[in-house]
């Protein structure tokens, strides 16, 4: 009878092969507890931003860019329409006060203009006979109201001399025509005060008529006055010292009255208009000082207006210049502009961890003593500036942390850094 015998090298390959599984098994533990654990992120050294905590005085300042703009620019319009026949300045020319910039033709509106003269002077004409006519029978007037005034003083004289005789008692005088002398008088009197009047009447006419006349003479001058304006206006002219900044028009081009001919922009006053982010744009006032830099100078000014509305996440501000502007000077030169906000003495400030924000609490990664790891780290932070932010509570001076964007590693609670 045979008897079966069991083989033990296969058993021994068989637990040998359950330890190897049992080994590969662990590791694979391991190494998915390690790449778990809070150091298994690595960040390189050099792809790291990193701030050292300060202390010290901060200065909180706003930091925008933007561009010099005329302060006072203008534009040049027509109120009359015409044809372009020439044009003597192109855009970024330099002119003065009365520079002829365009040369417009209108033949309708200087036809009018020689109508208008003409009858004008018609008017003149007639005003003047018509004054003189007035005149001329005021002159009339005038005689009659002295050939009355003779005729009462002679009638005057005959009743003295009749008084006279009859006093004395000599007959030569008749009562009856000392009678009628009387009547005389009284008749010479009345009718000097009648032509008297009529010539206050006559004088009062003549004044009516004279400023009637004046008054439709004077809507006439002012007629013409009013048409040479236009055709004045054809000769478009600079209203001030400055740089022709647009000049749209074309010869043979025809415009109509109301039409903007050129933008002028004076080149001594400018003002800077800064766009500045929006959550920053709470710390700026009207009036904080402003320092501007041109690559070239630096130039002071103050906050002068602040817009109310916030494009493309930024808000305007105007700033008015201080002091003499440099050679440079000239409008849309890009400029940057840092609004002094608060000085702040005696504090801790770091430089500003991307997506930080002013009085707020956050987590940051502070780099141990070796700089080997970076652990989270929750920090209050107070006022802010372009550059830094006020440290209120959790970081000492000299620590350091990662201040550049740490968005791909936020998960974990340590890194390492290589």
């Amino acid at each position: 009878m045979d008897i079966v015998r069991t083989n033990k090298k296969n058993k021994l390959t068989n637990k040998i092969k359950i330890i190897i599984s049992l080994l590969i098994i662990s590791t694979l533990i391991l190494f998915f507890v390690f790449n778990t654990s809070s150091a298994s992120y690595q960040v390189n050294r050099d792809s790291l931003l990193i701030g050292t905590v300060q202390h010290g005085e901060l200065n909180i300042s706003v930091r925008g860019t933007g561009v010099l703009v005329p302060k006072d620019i203008r534009w040049i319009a027509i109120n009359v329409p015409g044809r372009v026949e020439r044009v003597l300045i192109k855009a970024g020319a330099k002119v003065k006060k009365g520079d002829l910039l365009l040369e417009l033709n209108n033949p309708q509106l200087q036809q009018q203009l020689i109508e208008a003269q003409w009858e004008l002077l018609a008017i003149e004409a007639e005003t003047q006979a018509r004054k003189v006519s007035l005149e001329s029978d005021l002159l009339d007037q005038e005689i009659a109201v002295i050939n009355e005034k003779l005729n009462l003083e002679r009638a005057l004289l005959t009743l003295d001399a009749q008084k006279i005789l009859l006093g004395k008692g000599i007959v030569a005088v008749s009562r009856i025509d000392h009678e009628e002398v009387k009547i005389d008088v009284t008749q010479y009197k009345q009718r000097l005060d009648l032509e008297q009047a009529r010539l206050d009447k006559r004088r009062e006419n003549l004044n009516a008529q004279v400023k009637a006349n004046e008054a439709r003479l004077n809507i006439m001058r002012k007629s013409v006055q009013r048409i040479q304006q236009q055709v004045d206006s054809l000769h478009v002219k600079a209203t001030m010292d400055s740089i022709v900044q647009e000049m749209p028009m074309e010869l043979g081009q025809q415009i109509d009255a109301g039409t903007n001919l050129a933008m002028l922009a004076r080149i001594d006053l400018f003002i800077a208009e800064l766009r500045i982010p929006e959550k920053q744009i709470k710390d700026v006032m009207v009036g904080q000082k402003v320092i501007l830099d041109t690559r070239s100078s630096k130039i002071q000014g103050i906050v002068q207006r602040i817009n109310p509305a916030v494009i493309n996440s930024s808000v305007q501000i105007d700033v008015e210049l201080l002091g003499t502007l440099p050679k440079e000077a000239r409008p849309e030169l890009t400029v940057d502009g840092i609004i002094e906000i608060i000085k702040i003495p005696d504090t801790l400030f770091v430089k500003r961890p991307m997506f930080a924000n002013s009085f707020s609490q956050s987590s940051v990664y502070l780099i141990d003593d070796e700089g080997r790891y970076a652990n989270k780290h929750n920090v209050k932070f107070g006022q802010m500036s372009s550059q830094y932010i006020q440290i209120e509570q959790g970081l000492k001076e000299g620590q350091s942390i990662i201040v550049s964007n740490a968005s791909s590693w936020e998960q974990h609670q340590q890194i390492r850094i290589n």
